[in-house]
């Protein structure tokens, strides 16, 4: 994925958000109830949890994206020589939307 900047800072996330908790699609949801950070691998696994539940029988929307990379540096790597590479990718969710 091609973004501006290929690292970002971690900046802070708010609370909860009363506005957008509404249902855009479908009849049922899915709501966090407190702000966190989403990573891609576990969007993968609760969209294969849901559709192998559904049995081809509903639709699935998904309506976030992970856009923030994260990343790390290597295990017994001294301090210093900037930061590190990219590790995975995360979206970043407020409670209770």
């Amino acid at each position: 994925k091609k973004t501006k900047f290929s690292k970002y800072r971690k900046g802070r996330l708010s609370k909860l958000e009363y506005r957008s908790n509404k249902l855009k699609f479908g009849i049922f949801g899915l709501k966090a109830l407190e702000s966190g950070c989403i990573s891609a691998k576990q969007i993968e696994a609760a969209r294969q949890a849901i559709t192998r539940k559904l049995k081809r029988n509903g639709k699935v929307w998904i309506r976030i994206f992970p856009d923030l990379p994260i990343t790390s540096k290597p295990i017994e790597s001294r301090m210093g020589k900037g930061k590190g590479s990219i590790d995975h990718w995360v979206a970043r969710i407020a409670g209770g939307a």
